[in-house]
């Protein structure tokens, strides 16, 4: 285990920003638009919404208040308006721990702590390029591309634990450009891409909790690691695929794909079993049931998008194209969510010119509402 030398810089709280109502013990609210999101969001008040904005872009975070049937645009600025530069740029995910919002900013290499309910901010921690984040026994865990570059040198990945209460850090290195990252048996299983090298990497990281050690790596079938999830004693792991780029006679750039997007199921002993049929870009977890959504038609250079729920017992699953379905109304399907009380499926519908969308649908796939977004849509947390 190797000492990080992060820097943790404490802000100074300020006023509560106009258009906000006093604070309370249970409600903070910020100023907003209403919004017709129905009436049975489960047990859930809250839900966060990270913009990534025009990379390399100024991020948002917004939050839709199902209480109060508001939509609230970013609300870090009406927390903290002396802030110039905003919460910072390319938001990359986002997670509650130990009662605080951390919210990952990739490009400005930084992780900003929230106080909760009033988004004030209380600490920028830096890291080298954050990408994922999840918690345990109240340590944060995030992937750091670690300042890995296109040119040069492979550079080995990290994952940094911060304690939520102290914030002391440390780190342990891992395998090149790591994504996703979940907690299954005492154990810190860590997906990496090798997104940046020429080859890319095939290995999830596994790490030892009780010590905070690299104890081995698991091989797994498929290349260019993404997004992992824990459910039913496995791992699932998504892959971004494997793709050559070439240039037609007029100069045009043309992509073949020579793996497709995968979701991969990996047990603890580092067996795996790739799931034929389903193209698994961005995913979540619910319970016993996998969510994800990608191109079915990518091998033949067509494009049908697809969601995917995958029964994580019976390796099963549903597809239905989204050209079939109420989904047809999603643009650029970018980031989901599941709310585990009512089975409402949240899809983010990035645009990153303009305005995106949050599309709502109930557990049939039905279409239940639509909001308008920030810039770059695609990271949705639960409260």
């Amino acid at each position: 285990m190797k000492q990080s030398p992060l820097l943790v810089f404490s802000m100074v709280l300020v006023a509560i920003a106009a258009g906000c109502t006093k604070e309370n013990a249970s409600e903070y609210t910020f100023a907003g638009i209403e919004v017709e999101v129905g009436e049975n969001n489960g047990s859930f008040s809250k839900l966060y919404v990270l913009n990534e904005g025009a990379f390399p872009g100024a991020s948002t975070l917004d939050l839709l208040d199902f209480r109060h049937k508001t939509y609230c645009t970013d609300i870090f600025a009406q927390a903290n308006p002396e802030v110039v530069q905003g919460i910072g740029n390319t938001g990359n995910d986002l997670a509650i721990v130990n009662g605080r919002l951390w919210v990952l900013m990739n490009a400005s290499n930084q992780v900003a702590v929230l106080h909760l309910p009033d988004a004030k901010l209380e600490r920028v921690l830096d890291v080298e390029s954050p990408r994922f984040i999840t918690q345990d026994d109240g340590y944060a865990y995030i992937t750091s591309y670690a300042g890995a570059v296109y040119q040069g040198d492979p550079v080995p990945g990290k994952v940094y634990r911060i304690d939520s209460r102290t914030f002391e850090s440390s780190f342990v290195e891992v395998g090149y450009q790591p994504e996703g990252l979940a907690v299954l048996g005492g154990k810190l299983y860590v997906a990496n891409s090798g997104g940046y090298n020429w080859t890319h990497d095939n290995r999830i990281s596994v790490i030892d909790l009780a010590t905070f050690n690299d104890v081995k790596v698991i091989e797994t079938p498929v290349t260019n690691l993404f997004q992992l999830c824990a459910a039913s004693s496995s791992i699932w792991v998504s892959s971004y695929g494997e793709s050559t780029w070439s240039q037609d006679a007029g100069g045009n750039w043309i992509q073949s794909v020579s793996a497709p997007q995968s979701l991969t199921a990996v047990k603890p002993n580092g067996t795996c079993k790739i799931l034929e049929g389903v193209h698994a870009d961005k995913m979540t977890v619910s319970g016993k049931t996998v969510y994800c959504f990608g191109n079915d038609a990518e091998m033949t250079g067509g494009y049908d998008i697809c969601l995917y729920k995958v029964n994580t017992e019976t390796g099963t699953f549903q597809k239905t194209r989204f050209a079939d379905s109420d989904l047809s109304c999603i643009g650029y399907a970018y980031g989901i969510l599941v709310n585990p009380d009512n089975g409402d499926i949240y899809i983010c519908d990035a645009n990153f010119t303009g305005g995106s969308k949050l599309h709502c649908f109930d557990s049939a796939l039905k279409h239940k509402w639509t909001v308008d977004t920030g810039v770059g849509t695609g990271h949705l947390l639960l409260q």
